[in-house]
């Protein structure tokens, strides 16, 4: 779901003052540099109209607005609600308030923009549109839903509303409905990479790989937000030109699981005659390192010369991938042993099962397509990740846990303190490797949806995912296997936000596992 929507708006405030009018003036140039796109520039010049008149509300409030679209969302609280003490009632200023507490992730505070624009005008389709975004990031997800049918009712060629509609319908697990609203949204906006996106991952969630890999294939056009360069020096491989004596450049792209999982395509195409060069993340060089058949290279290092290039998660749509023929992990995760000797000095003696604990992901995480697509609209890390709060529900003097994190975010330290019985080495990890070498001691990984899991499933250790209510495409519906890693047990909400029987359920198998009752 598209987190902000900020209104557009003509500017209102005229001064009647002759000593306003230099500026008034430099509040029209500022007015028309925005409306140009730079916004460096605008944002300058609305500035000084404000050190010059400060109660200039167009001036705040498109200053703040601004700063917004420049990712400064506590600045641009600040200034519209400078701007909304002079006029309180401005549905604009409301809604665009509301976009900057979405992004902060402060999403009551935004639900009360809303609330209130949606009272001084009920008949502003935009206004149910972010409320409606917001009751989603709520678990709210029928009163969201209500939002997007009344915005659809008031403008019946709304595409924001059809496509984040699906998203809720989606969370609903409704996919027929969600289905048939991305395919008004495409209809209505045929060019939107948001709603082809969209389409292609439940599709993908769905088991339909042939048009959902077509579908995915959108993501294209926008490759620097993916990692991938604008151009490259040789054309993209399609499928249908022979690799034999060709150089391919692999390109990763998206986060630093999505190559873990995807790895096992490179070699493939060095069994199609082709020398690979492989470009991944820094961060997992040491990881790939045995990964047979292919020359890994790290991104923004120069490539040698090469005759084709083709990002990573095309590979699977172009070597046909389907249910039955999902090449299975590789066997590419290898510890030096004077890394696993130190780790094992570091772990101590094994005295009790060991069991691997990772409860969050990256926090600047939005969703699953976001960090690639801006405003794509899938599972965001606030539905991913478990409070350490609420996870320690599962710990038991019988076990030794281990965390696997080598950072853990400010919310759940004071958390990790007072549960000494959850051994960390956060400060110990170097590498990615590291994180391999512990899980190397370990009976059990037990993860939310992190490239930890993804590492913990590759090396072929029993890992216990834990996943939202409507998770991730590539872990399908429904079940609690998963054919990408056959060593991979799911574990899947009742309910949206609902964690509670989720850690339950592990317990109680983790009882039953080790031999203590249950």
């Amino acid at each position: 779901m598209k987190a902000k929507q900020p209104f557009t708006l003509t500017p209102s405030g005229m001064f009647a003052q002759p000593a306003a009018l230099q500026a008034q003036a430099r509040f029209q140039q500022a007015w028309a540099l925005h409306q140009g796109g730079q916004l460096p520039q605008a944002l300058q010049l609305y500035e000084q109209v404000i050190q010059a008149q400060p109660r200039h509300f167009d001036a705040l409030h498109l200053a703040g607005v601004i700063s917004l679209q420049l990712g400064h969302a506590d600045k641009a609280v600040d200034l519209i609600t400078r701007a909304l003490k002079i006029d309180r009632d401005s549905v604009s200023a409301l809604n665009n308030r509301g976009a900057a507490y979405m992004e902060l992730r402060q999403y009551d505070l935004a639900l009360l923009n809303y609330n209130k624009a949606i009272s001084l005008d009920p008949k502003a389709p935009k206004s149910y549109n972010n409320r409606g975004n917001t009751l989603g990031k709520l678990n709210r997800l029928e009163e969201a839903l209500q939002d997007f049918d009344k915005a659809i009712e008031l403008d019946p060629s709304y595409f924001s509303a059809y496509n984040n509609r699906a998203t809720v319908l989606s969370d609903l697990l409704r996919y027929d409905e969600a289905r048939a609203s991305l395919k008004k949204a495409i209809e209505l906006n045929p060019e939107s990479v948001d709603a082809h996106w969209n389409l292609g991952m439940l599709l993908l969630r769905l088991g339909e790989f042939e048009q959902g890999w077509l579908e995915s294939e959108w993501r294209l056009k926008r490759p620097q937000a993916l990692g991938l360069k604008d151009s490259y020096a040789a054309p993209m491989w399609t499928g249908a030109e022979p690799l034999t004596g060709k150089t391919v450049l692999v390109c990763s792209e998206q986060g630093l699981g999505d190559t873990i999982q995807f790895c096992r395509y490179a070699p493939l195409l060095a069994g199609m005659g082709a020398r690979v060069v492989f470009e991944v993340q820094p961060a997992l060089m040491d990881l790939l390192r045995h990964l047979p058949s292919v020359e890994l290279i790290a991104q923004g290092s120069e490539p040698p010369a090469y005759d084709l290039y083709c990002p990573l998660m095309s590979l699977p749509m172009l070597l046909k991938t389907d249910l039955g023929n999902m090449p299975p992990p590789p066997d590419v995760i290898r510890v030096e042993p004077a890394q696993l000797a130190h780790w094992q000095g570091l772990l101590g003696e094994k005295r009790k099962p060991r069991v691997g604990l990772v409860w969050s992901g990256n926090a600047s995480h939005v969703d699953d397509y976001k960090r690639s697509i801006p405003n794509a609209s899938h599972v965001d890390d606030y539905k991913r990740s478990i409070p350490l709060q609420t996870f320690v529900s599962i710990l038991d003097d019988d076990i030794e846990w281990i965390s696997l994190h080598k950072d853990v975010r400010a919310s759940d330290q004071a958390v990790l303190r007072a549960h000494p019985a959850i051994r960390h080495f956060g400060a110990e990890q170097k590498v990615f490797t590291d994180a391999a070498a512990i899980c190397e001691g370990l009976d059990v990984v037990i993860a939310v949806d992190t490239s930890l899991a993804h590492l913990a499933a590759t090396m072929g250790k029993p890992t216990w995912m834990l996943l939202a209510r409507s998770a991730d495409w590539r872990w399908l519906q429904a079940r609690q296997d998963n054919p990408w890693y056959p060593s991979l047990k799911l574990y899947r909400q009742s309910t949206p936000g609902n964690w509670v029987d989720v850690l339950q359920a592990v317990r109680a198998d983790l009882k039953q596992l080790f031999g203590q009752p249950v």
